[in-house]
Order: C-alpha cells, then sequence, then structure tokens
C-alpha cells in the first residue's frame, strides 16, 4: 500500500478484463486537459492502436466509445494541451460542472463492463486528475459483481454515498445533459446498488465517503498515531485531522504549504516531510506506455497524492482519495475518499514510512510564511476564470455565407466581469486561436459574430483569457450550447485526416469493423489491396469483399462511411478515393438499400 514501486497507468486501469467490453463508464475529475481526455477511449477499444500517432485508429476509438463515455470537471479547469482535431468527438461526453459550494474536486471512475449477459463492475478512486501531469499520486482499484439476492441489503448501504454521487451529477453541470444520457446514468446508478466489491490484500474492509453530497459523512478519526499526506494545507484542516489523535502525526506534503500553515499548527508531536525528487525511482516502460499523451521516460515529480492514515486498536484505517488537509477539503468541496481497515504491520503508519524510505525526507520550519501579491492575485483571477466558466455560453452556426458563429454569454458571465473591471477578458475558438472577440455579447441580440470559419475549425469550445492589471493571465476552455449544428460538421473533422488513399481505406476499414465485419490484417493498409488481392502478404478477402459482408448490416458502419464519402465527393475526393471506387461504392450502397427496404 502506498509503495512508490508499485506504479500504474491509469489507462490500464481503465481497460476492461479479458473477454469483456464497456458497457458504461462515468469519470470525474478537478482539472481536465482535453487532450489526455483522448486517451481515455483507447482504454477501452477492442483493438490497440499500433502507434501513438495513429489519429485514424484514435479516432475510431473515440467514436465507438462516444455514447459510452461521460466526463464531469470542474468549469473553469479545462484546459487543451497538445491541439488536436479530435477533440471535437469528445464535446457530447465533456460536462462541465459549476457547483453551489465550494470545488467539484472528486477524482473517481464508475466502470461496468460487458461478456453477454455477464456484467463486472470496476471503482476507481484516486488523486490524480485528468491531465498529463507526472506527479506522485495515489488510486484505488477495486474490482465488483453483482451481489446475491440475500446481500442486496449490505450492499446498497456500502454503496450508498457513490451512488448519491452518481445521481447528483446530471444536476450540477453548466448545461443541461440530454435526456438518453442522464437515463444510462441514473440506470447505471440503480445497478451500482447491488455490487459487492473485492478488498485489495490485505485490507478485510472497505467504505466509501462522498463529501458535498447530501448530509455529511460521520467519520471517525481518531487514532494513536497518525500519518497524513497532502499537498495542500490549512490549518483547519491539519487540526481537524489531529484533534483526535493521542501520539505522533506525521505530515507529508510540499514545502511551500508547510511554510504556510501557521506556527501553531506545529508542536513537538508533529513531525513534517517533503518528497526528494532526486530519490525517485526511474519510470518504468510498463506504467507508462499506456499513456499515450505522456512522454515516455518522464520521471515523476512532486507530490499529488492524498492519504490519512491512522494507527488504531482494530488495525490500521487508510483513506484514500481526492481530499486535501484543508478545511475545504473535508468540509466545502465536492471529494471522495475510500476507507480500508488492515493490519497495522502492514499498511498503518510505520509501514507506509518505511516505504516511502528516502522519498519522504524530515523538513524543518516554523510555517508562518505569508503568500506573495503575486500568489494572491493568481488566486484571485483563478476564482474569476471559475465564475466566468459557470456561466452558460451560446454558440449559433450562421450558414449565410460560408461559416460563421454568434457567441454570447448569459448574466452570470456579465455580473462576474463586471466586479472585475480591471481585468480584461477575451475568447477565441479552440480550433482557430487567430479567430475571436475582445468582447463577449450578454444575449444573442448582443452577440459577437466570428467569420470565415472552416467547417471543420466550428467547435462549441471557446478559450477564455482573463489578463489583470499586473500581467497575470489565467486560460480555460468553456463548452458553448451550439445551436443549429449541421450534420457533417464532424464528417470534415474527419475528412481533414485523409491525406491520401492509404488514409481512407485505414478509415473505412475501421467503419466496416465497427459493423461487425472482420477486415484482415493486409489486405486493409493500402489502396492496392481494395479489390481483394493478397498485397502486403494478406490472406484473406480484401476490403471488397468486407463491403458486401457489410451490405444490409444494422451497425451503422456503411451508414458512417456514406456520409464521409458524399462529403469527400463534394470536396475533391480525387486525391483520396481509389480508381473505380466510385462505381463499386454505387452499387454496394444500392444493394445495401435495397436489403433493408429503403426505397431510393
Amino acid at each position: 500500500m502506498l509503495e512508490p514501486q508499485t506504479r500504474a497507468a491509469l489507462t490500464e486501469q481503465l481497460r476492461p478484463p479479458p473477454g469483456f467490453e464497456l458497457a458504461h463508464a462515468v469519470g470525474t475529475t478537478f482539472t481536465l486537459d482535453l487532450a489526455s481526455a483522448l486517451a481515455v477511449p483507447l482504454s477501452f477499444a477492442s483493438h490497440r492502436v499500433a502507434a501513438r500517432d495513429d489519429t485514424l485508429g484514435v479516432l475510431d476509438s473515440i467514436r465507438r466509445a462516444a455514447d459510452r463515455v461521460d466526463i464531469f470537471a470542474q468549469a473553469g479547469e479545462i484546459t487543451m494541451g497538445t491541439r488536436s482535431d479530435l477533440v471535437a468527438f469528445l464535446e457530447p461526453m465533456v460536462h462541465p460542472v459549476a457547483p453551489r459550494r465550494g470545488l467539484f474536486h472528486p477524482k473517481v471512475w464508475f466502470l461496468e463492463y460487458r461478456a453477454g449477459e455477464t456484467s463486472a463492475f470496476r471503482f476507481l478512486c484516486s488523486s490524480r486528475n485528468l491531465t498529463a501531469d507526472r506527479s506522485w499520486d495515489v488510486i484505488v482499484r477495486l474490482d465488483g459483481h453483482p451481489a446475491a439476492p440475500g446481500k442486496l441489503r449490505d450492499a446498497a448501504a456500502i454503496n450508498r454515498p457513490l451512488v448519491d454521487l452518481l445521481r447528483s451529477l446530471a444536476d450540477r453541470t453548466v448545461h443541461p445533459i440530454p435526456p438518453a444520457r442522464r437515463a444510462r446514468i441514473d440506470e447505471l446508478a440503480a445497478r451500482w446498488r447491488g455490487i459487492i466489491w473485492d478488498p485489495p490484500d490485505p485490507m478485510r474492509a472497505v467504505a466509501f465517503h462522498a463529501f458535498g453530497v447530501g448530509a455529511p459523512p460521520e467519520l471517525d478519526l481518531h487514532g494513536k498515531r497518525a500519518l497524513i499526506i497532502s499537498p495542500f494545507l490549512s490549518d483547519e484542516g491539519v487540526g481537524a485531522l489531529r484533534t483526535r489523535i493521542r501520539a505522533e502525526t506525521h505530515l507529508v506534503s510540499r514545502a511551500e504549504s508547510l511554510d504556510r500553515l501557521g506556527s501553531r499548527s506545529f508542536d513537538t508531536r508533529l513531525s513534517a516531510y517533503v518528497l526528494d525528487d532526486a530519490a525517485s525511482p526511474p519510470s518504468d516502460e510498463s506504467a507508462q506506455g499506456a499513456d499515450v499523451p505522456l512522454p515516455r521516460a518522464e520521471p515523476l515529480a512532486g507530490l499529488h497524492a492524498k492519504a490519512v492514515i491512522l494507527d488504531r486498536s482494530d488495525g490500521a484505517h487508510v483513506f484514500l482519495g481526492s481530499a486535501n488537509a484543508t478545511d475545504a477539503g473535508w468540509n466545502a468541496n465536492v471529494e471522495v475518499m475510500v476507507e480500508f481497515v488492515g493490519p497495522a504491520p502492514r499498511v498503518g503508519v510505520e509501514a507506509t514510512l518505511r516505504a516511502l524510505g528516502d522519498l519522504a525526507v524530515p523538513y524543518e520550519t516554523t510555517g508562518g510564511k505569508e503568500p506573495d501579491a503575486r500568489e494572491e492575485a493568481e488566486r484571485a483571477l483563478e476564482s474569476l476564470v471559475r465564475s466566468l466558466a459557470s456561466a452558460r455560453f451560446s454558440a449559433r452556426l450562421l450558414t449565410d455565407v460560408g461559416y460563421a458563429l454568434r457567441v454570447w454569454a448569459d448574466e452570470t458571465f456579465t455580473a462576474a466581469a463586471a466586479r472585475h473591471v480591471d481585468v480584461v477578458i477575451t475568447c477565441h475558438l479552440l480550433t482557430r486561436p487567430d479567430l475571436g472577440s475582445a468582447t463577449i455579447g450578454y444575449d444573442e441580440s448582443t452577440g459577437v459574430v466570428i467569420d470565415d470559419i472552416p467547417l471543420a475549425d466550428i467547435t462549441p469550445f471557446l478559450v477564455l483569457t482573463a489578463t489583470d492589471s499586473g500581467g497575470n493571465q489565467r486560460r480555460t476552455v468553456v463548452l458553448a450550447r451550439l445551436l443549429d449544428d449541421v450534420e457533417n460538421r464532424r464528417d470534415a473533422v474527419i475528412a481533414r485526416q485523409l491525406t491520401d488513399r492509404a488514409a481512407f481505406i485505414r478509415l473505412l476499414t475501421l467503419l466496416l469493423e465497427l459493423s461487425g465485419v472482420s477486415v484482415t490484417d493486409g489486405n486493409s493498409a493500402d489502396a492496392a489491396g481494395f479489390f481483394g488481392s493478397t498485397a502486403r502478404g494478406g490472406t484473406g478477402a480484401g476490403l471488397f469483399e468486407a463491403l458486401v459482408r457489410a451490405v444490409g448490416d444494422d451497425h451503422g458502419g456503411l451508414s458512417d462511411a456514406r456520409r464521409i464519402i458524399d462529403y469527400l465527393r463534394e470536396h475533391d475526393a480525387d486525391a483520396v478515393l481509389p480508381d473505380g471506387f466510385d462505381e463499386l461504392w454505387s452499387q454496394v450502397w444500392a444493394a445495401h438499400r435495397l436489403l433493408r427496404g429503403e426505397e431510393e
């Protein structure tokens, strides 16, 4: 437990068990990096993307997971790392959250997998956000299965905090969630009530605590000694966690957080530590190979893990999750902590300190350091940006002459901006930093029109930038409600990825596989193998035979292919479509409609 040698990548923990496929995934995070979110659907793919730069493979994985994945993140804390056209396909999955009190800070995943009629469940609770940060974090993985009839009541009592959180998510979002998605989340919550979890060795009991959801949880935080691991601290938070500790407390944090505690927080029963990044064990290939957007050989640095370990007479009580040792973390924010009970010799305070080894270095401080003016200004700017992002933004697509967007926000934005007249606020399209405005309308009649946007660059993702009089700057991505969207907008995004005929064949192969049609090895790799040859060593049928087998299917692969092909025909398809493809496709589509009983 909490051993630095035990490394795990988030994407590996999301991957379905052998023989299972994803049925539904609901994730929560405080900060969200959209580029990192692109890696999540890869975890659920039935096939592995062979290369990290396989854009079409990533695209295919996202499309397959689009209606089965929901990600909730704090409004004002959404960013974009490496630019990618593919974020267009994340639009239905991402739900900004604006809590009425505190911050939305849990980092959990509710996962359901299926193999035929058999369901398997997994719950992940971590301190890590869905970003590319390479800090020291902690993650809990619990695998579960449906409870037997005689165990349903016990399961419901244990799972109630998680069920309450899951059911509350749709009511916390900036924009209303579509009814179908909301219904799917409610159905998952109903099934979550009846899950039995398998505690990890050597734990013998598990409990869940959700803060900021209904009545505050009643936590028993007494113990002989304590170990608190938290990157952020407050005097009230540390004091509350130590109140019922009879002997010593060990506190592992960041140097700047320890320095800013008040001097009254330090006494002879408190020992402070920081992480020595120079003592970090080397990163290993197995731990990092699955996180597609991240560097493969970059070591971890910086503390981000949150844990509280209490030694008691009945064993060690280990709390792991998202809550920092702050008053807001345990009393105001939405947070989740998982509590385990296990043997103190293996998972207690002393055992964990031994496992941390040279990473935990004693730190001498008396506290009392005041934050400087720049830090206070940056914190105020962060708070303002979260307020601005809590507004409902709207964008209407205009098609009178080319494509344009009219953008505006509701009164929440206007009120927040009015309180900070010394801050300059601008916005631009996520897809086009050069297209934006220095003003934002407060209703549609005053909305700002952004002209001359290529269809593939039309997006509801807007980047807000706030700059104060001191030159401090803060950016975030907001998700607008896109009105009058056109059906082929995402087809334009796909078409932009098709740079040659081989790319088109690769995409068509993936679309056919989506319909349940297997396309064998080398024949799908290039245009030469299209008519069934054994190019590049292939031994099975080519795409011609695969197209024939897909005729009449009800899985949508051919329908998706037709939309993209129609778009390509309208936009210089000669460089992309193989020779003779038009005639073949016309025959295939006519047969498809005939077998489905559709009239021309």
